[in-house]
């Protein structure tokens, strides 16, 4: 009797500790993800075709102020490029992948987008996986990204000051190199 009890609390305790996860989750629309997944792409071409000025249409507004404004964050950012490439670095792709978490913060929608960026590299092929937290103002008519690859989780929380803390911002991995043949 005693193990059944036992049993049954544990259950109980299970089912609430689930029930409790769940609050705050956002379920995005159809139309929500699918802008999401657009965006992101478009950001993602912009990064690896080196078109600034779309990158900044995507880039969370406090990244950009962050960096001295939008025409100082596009100067910098040619110039870490052309530092990348003179040192061999150039961007092959940015694949975006499958929305995984979604959160609702007053009236802002937050999600988390896996993403891998492929370069050339001296030598061979390096590939990063990261994540793109996706914020939308707008009900998930326009999102804004900030990749999480570059930041500590800290800095993170500083920039989005209303980043649920119930969002999980997935560990950094390290990046794999494969020497070409």
């Amino acid at each position: 009797m005693r193990s059944l009890k036992l049993t049954l609390c544990v259950f109980l305790l299970t089912i609430c500790r689930l029930s409790f996860a769940q609050t705050g989750t956002y379920k995005l629309s159809i139309a929500q993800i699918a802008a999401i997944k657009t965006q992101a792409n478009i950001t993602a071409n912009a990064i690896v075709g080196q078109d600034y000025k779309t990158l900044m249409k995507f880039t969370y507004p406090a990244i950009i102020e962050a960096g001295g404004g939008k025409e100082k964050m596009i100067g910098t950012l040619k110039k870490g490029m052309d530092q990348m490439k003179a040192q061999g670095f150039v961007f092959k792709s940015l694949t975006i992948a499958e929305v995984t978490q979604s959160k609702k913060q007053g009236k802002e929608i937050f999600a988390i987008v896996p993403d891998a960026l492929v370069m050339n590299a001296m030598g061979g092929t390096i590939t990063a996986r990261s994540a793109l937290i996706a914020i939308s103002e707008d009900e998930g008519k326009h999102w804004y990204f900030v990749d999480t690859a570059p930041m500590q989780k800290e800095t993170i929380r500083q920039v989005i000051p209303n980043l649920p803390k119930d969002l999980v911002i997935p560990e950094k991995s390290q990046p794999s190199f494969i020497q070409n043949h």
